[in-house]
């Protein structure tokens, strides 16, 4: 299984190809390494981060949104001409096109199960067994966004550089 994870040091991205069987990930732009948790898998696959040994994890499509809005921003932008020349059916074929179009993506795209406290992602066979991760849970992600805030607030860095704050980009 894939794992993506943030440097500490440098906040660059860093990727390690086979994280069942690594015992560190080492930063590529700065050369640090980081010890990765091996208790984080069992033999169904993820138990817990490998990063941070939370065992607090969500799972989501591994799709970029930004693609997903501009397919649904299409479908409405050419289904907004057949309306005006007043031709509903060319207009709703548009928009039940980009609705398939939509769903297929949905059923094909994989997912990817993500940290709450480091924001760690986890990709391929084993991220989710038997669906242990549950989507998304928004109190849960709220405390961890607290959390990530009083810290960066401890090191005397400024929250907002803080990759899972809203104003944040990244």
């Amino acid at each position: 299984m894939e794992l993506t994870f943030e440097c500490p040091g440098c906040h660059a991205v860093g990727h390690v190809a086979a994280a069942e069987s690594a015992t560190s990930a080492s930063c590529r732009h700065c050369g640090r390494e980081r010890a990765l948790r091996p208790e984080a898998f069992d033999g169904d696959g993820l138990r817990s981060c490998p990063v941070c040994a939370t065992e607090d994890l969500y799972v989501q499509k591994d799709f970029p949104q930004g693609l997903g809005l501009a397919i649904v921003v299409a479908g409405f932008a050419a289904s907004t001409v057949y309306w005006y020349y007043d031709r509903p059916v060319p207009a709703l074929g548009i928009l039940l096109l980009s609705a398939l179009v939509d769903m297929v993506l949905y059923r094909l795209v994989p997912d990817v199960t993500i940290c709450y406290r480091c924001l760690s992602q986890c990709r391929g066979a084993g991220a989710n067994p038997g669906a242990r991760f549950k989507p998304f849970d928004l109190a849960i992600g709220e405390r961890y966004r607290q959390e990530r805030i009083r810290a960066e607030q401890l090191r005397g860095r400024s929250p907002s550089t803080d990759p899972g704050s809203p104003g944040a980009s990244g």
